[in-house]
């Protein structure tokens, strides 16, 4: 992979390390501070130009583009102080556009080599969520550094070494979660075993304190192979738990030893428990006879346990039948929305078909029969002109006809978004070639005035000539030649 070298104008200088929490100080301070409304546009500027800066650092860019990044945050703390002085002149401008340039490059190198370091970065991200930058300071620094160095060479175009840095990263951010977790899981049972052995546990609680070693080694194994944390969490606190347990056996042995506390205390304190025990399950507590209490307590637990069981299995059906009544309520409510969903689409069509044969009234009262008549045909509204007509072999309307175009252009404006086809028919006298480019002329003829007084596109107003080739009447008689003699308006009413 080539990455573009981005240069910027002379005077760079090497990153400053530690910058941004001071850069946000600065420039909170610059926004603060009263002045014109310049200075404060100024502030508004670096503020936003800080956030995409921290933004950027949120997602490792001062590590995968270190030099980008530097020169960014170096000419922002620039530009920051230059405000706070009172010097809002064209170099904090070129500052500020020079600190926006520079991070977009920082941007542009971190996502091209982005792909190199997705080992490193998972590995950085899982150290992130175990604390490592503050359970294991120095192992996370270690291994900060290192992809800092591989983001060097990343911006160098040494990809070779890149993936040598960047795997080394990745090892030493997975040892720092391993010490971060180690620190968290096993921390407190690691001083609690210290207690026990200072307490000669191992030799006076072994059961206890091997119980302790068994849940340490268990902790440990997930640790190494970075398991997810509950295992660890759990061993870690089971571990804490056995060697508090033998600290305390070694602490009441050595009591004893020292006759600080005897046998008859211990065992008046264990009977005196017990008691408390019988006394809270409900049962006799026989001091003669601790086996027997303790069975009878362990007994009445039994019992508990059984009713408890069986209320949870009547909690559970009870939830069960729960579930099912809401079932069939969400089933009910569908139907319900179903049902509703189809009244409104009826309701509008019906709305719909009324609205339009409204509409057809209204047109087919327009004509009188001289003129011409209207025939709805599916969705299909047909004029046909008998009064619409012409000279011998002539396709010029003649004003006289205009009125008559009129409630066309009234009938086409009625149904907006209608396309319009206009038909020219003729009678079987003449040729038949003659009479088809005798009424395509007619047809283009009405298409033309009706285009130059209806604001309708073109596109959707089609001429046709048809000739002789439709005919509504015989051909026989002169009525039914003169019917024949039409030019037809059909309007496509879909949709409308």
């Amino acid at each position: 992979m080539a990455f573009v070298r981005h240069r910027f104008p002379a005077g760079s200088r090497p990153p400053r390390a530690a910058l941004l929490a001071p850069l946000a100080v600065l420039v909170a301070s610059c926004f603060l501070c009263p002045g014109p409304a310049a200075a404060q546009e100024g502030a508004g500027s670096l503020q936003t130009l800080a956030a995409r800066l921290g933004q950027a650092r949120e997602n490792a860019i001062h590590l995968l583009a270190p030099s980008s990044f530097g020169e960014a945050a170096d000419r922002l703390e620039d530009a920051s102080r230059r405000l706070r002085d009172g010097r809002q002149d064209d170099r904090f401008d070129e500052l500020l556009g020079e600190a926006g340039r520079w991070l977009e490059a920082a941007e542009r190198i971190a996502a091209a080599g982005r792909p190199h370091f997705a080992a490193a970065l998972a590995a950085r991200d899982q150290a992130r969520a175990s604390e490592a930058g503050t359970r294991a300071v120095e192992g996370w620094a270690r291994a900060e550094r290192e992809l800092e160095t591989a983001g060097r060479r990343l911006e160098r175009e040494d990809l070779e070494d890149v993936a040598v840095r960047a795997d080394r990263a990745a090892v030493l951010y997975r040892r720092a979660t391993r010490a971060a977790r180690r620190d968290e899981f096993l921390g407190a049972a690691m001083q609690a075993r210290a207690a026990a052995l200072n307490a000669g546990a191992s030799e006076l609680a072994p059961n206890a304190f091997s119980v302790g070693e068994a849940h340490i080694a268990s902790a440990e194994t997930e640790i190494e192979n970075l398991a997810p944390v509950e295992g660890p969490a759990r061993a870690g606190e089971a571990a804490f738990a056995a060697f508090s347990r033998a600290h305390r056996i070694a602490a009441l042995f050595d009591s004893v030893r020292r006759r600080e506390v005897t046998v008859e205390r211990l065992l008046d304190a264990h009977e005196a428990d017990l008691a408390r025990l019988a006394e809270a399950a409900g049962v006799e507590a026989l001091r003669s006879d601790a086996g027997e209490t303790t069975a009878r307590i362990e007994g009445e637990i039994a019992r508990l346990l059984a009713d408890n069981a069986r209320l949870g299995a009547e909690v559970a059906s009870e939830r069960a039948r729960t579930a099912e009544l809401d079932r069939r309520v969400a089933s009910l409510e569908d139907r319900v929305a179903e049902f509703e969903r189809r009244f409104t689409g009826a309701r509008d069509e019906l709305l719909a078909i009324r609205e339009r044969e409204a509409r057809l009234r209204e047109v087919q009262g327009l004509f009188t029969p001289a003129e011409g008549e209207v025939v709805l045909v599916g969705d299909r509204l047909v004029l046909r002109l008998f009064g619409l007509t012409f000279e011998p072999a002539q396709a010029e309307i003649d004003e006289a006809l205009y009125p008559l175009l009129t409630k066309v252009q009234r009938v086409i404006t009625t149904f907006p978004g209608a396309t319009v086809r206009i038909e020219g028919h003729t009678d079987a006298q003449g040729g038949t070639r003659g009479n088809q480019a005798l009424s395509q002329r007619r047809a283009i003829a009405v298409r033309e005035h009706l285009l130059a007084r209806v604001p309708i596109p073109s596109s959707r107003v089609e001429a046709a000539g048809l000739g002789e080739e439709s005919p509504i009447a015989s051909n026989e008689t002169e009525e039914g030649r003169a019917r024949n003699r039409r030019i037809e308006i059909v309007l496509d009413l879909a949709g409308n």
